[in-house]
């Protein structure tokens, strides 16, 4: 298999502007053929408008878009072989839930049998069977976003294009929808890019994850390295929650530093391949679940008296606001203990293995 067709999108340097607005700014990245990408970020952040220009809605003001090795940059939208699904689902009211997944089949001028088939085939596949002389109003919102996907799927794309299909969903939809969503990409083998604000939508479904900011990318990389080593404090504020804090490197020894913490009494012992030089200026990045706290004092490293300030009961877990020696510190816990009260004093412990660091001036 040549270099050209191992990936099914191929994105190179890409931008689109508005006028002065620049709204995605040099964005690449490659999509592998069954693969899983989500492009995820806040509002604004350009993942739409990329979407959108890879499905040849929006065409891009400079740089090349691949698909299957073909270069389709300047193509219309029918000529790309994707399937698209819209946030809002663009159902037409008045058809049938049968002639809403035939319709893409019918202005390719396929025969009635064909159609026929190939629209059972996708309600089959999206567990619609039996609901072919429904209105869209007489389904659930779950129900819609299904017809939405059949419609997609019996065009039989290359590659599907999703943005944002589960967000007008409530939470428990959303969560039994995106597991049914990624089984079944998983079985058909689909290429499938899905744009998403939803970083827990995000971790859970993709094989990997497109982080932008700003119209730019700031990170490819699986969930598992999106999450524990975000390398920049915008992926690692936007993905999960963090404890940031920011030191100087008092020391190293055998693969770690010592990190002052500002002005307080403060000292870690952090684990670092590549120790930073003495007096770095640093951002230390620390995943609240990574703090550890008890009542009782624990043997190892980085071990303090704290006090608990502030409660966030979650049910599954509880996140734990502590002050330890001037400085706060969010804690989150399974609910498996009794839970501490306001001013509880307790002892902290963090591995020196569950920091990161980043160098404060490129933060």
């Amino acid at each position: 298999m040549n270099h050209a067709t191992e990936h099914a999108i191929q994105v190179h340097r890409i931008f689109k502007q508005y006028g002065r607005i620049t709204a995605v700014n040099d964005v690449s990245f490659e999509v592998g053929q069954g693969e899983f990408v989500s492009l995820l970020g806040p509002s604004g952040c350009g993942k739409t408008t990329t979407l959108r220009m890879i499905a040849g809605f929006i065409m891009p003001s400079g740089g090349t878009i691949r698909v299957n090795g073909r270069d389709v940059t300047h193509l219309p939208p029918e000529k790309r072989e994707v399937g698209f699904v819209f946030q809002n689902y663009a159902l037409w009211p008045h058809m049938t839930v049968a002639e809403n997944v035939a319709f893409g089949l019918k202005l390719r001028k396929h025969g009635k049998d064909f159609i026929r088939n190939k629209v059972e085939e996708a309600l089959s596949v999206t567990g619609l069977s039996g609901y072919e002389d429904r209105l869209p109003r007489q389904l659930s919102g779950g129900q819609q976003q299904r017809v939405a996907l059949a419609r997609a799927l019996a065009l039989e794309p290359q590659l599907l294009l999703m943005d944002e299909p589960l967000s007008n969903l409530d939470r428990a939809l959303r969560i039994a929808m995106r597991r049914e969503l990624k089984q079944l990409q998983s079985r058909l083998n689909m290429t499938t890019l899905y744009v998403t604000h939803d970083q827990e939508e995000a971790l859970s479904m993709s094989d990997r994850v497109v982080v932008m900011n700003g119209g730019e990318v700031a990170r490819v990389a699986r969930p598992f390295e999106i999450y524990e080593d975000p390398q920049s404090e915008f992926v690692a504020d936007f993905v999960g929650t963090t404890n940031f804090l920011d030191g100087e490197v008092l020391r190293t020894q055998g693969g770690q530093a010592v990190v002052q913490v500002g002005n307080s009494p403060l000292q870690l012992v952090v684990d670092s391949e590549m120790p930073p030089a003495q007096g770095a200026p640093m951002r230390i990045l620390l995943r609240p679940e990574r703090v550890h706290v008890s009542r009782d004092r624990p043997e190892g490293a980085n071990v303090f008296a704290a006090t608990v300030s502030f409660i966030e009961y979650f049910g599954p877990t509880i996140r734990y606001t502590v002050e330890v020696e001037g400085k706060r510190l969010q804690a989150e816990v399974h609910n498996v203990d009794r839970p501490l009260a306001i001013s509880s004093p307790v002892w902290v412990r963090i591995d020196p293995g569950h920091f990161r660091l980043i160098d404060r001036k490129g933060a």
